[in-house]
């Protein structure tokens, strides 16, 4: 991709729609399909969002969040 290209995708995203965000949709699909079986409350579909948007991280942290997500699960 160009810088053309790649400027063209930032005006799109900043004015007509923003590019969806599949970390958080994935996130909302697995709260509703567990919500039934809690035992509390449903759960929010932050906690499965593993990427902070904030900073950039490497594969392996990421990697090292998924399965302290799956370990937390695991304890519930």
């Amino acid at each position: 991709m160009d810088s053309r290209e790649f400027s063209m995708w930032i005006a799109y995203s900043r004015w007509f729609r923003p590019l969806d965000d599949s970390w958080l949709q994935s996130g909302m699909q697995i709260s509703a399909s567990l919500a039934p079986y809690s035992k509390h409350k449903a759960p929010d579909p932050e906690d499965f969002i593993p990427v902070d948007s904030l900073k950039p991280q490497h594969k392996t942290q990421v990697v090292d969040n998924l399965k302290g997500l799956a370990e937390a699960l695991k304890k519930q």
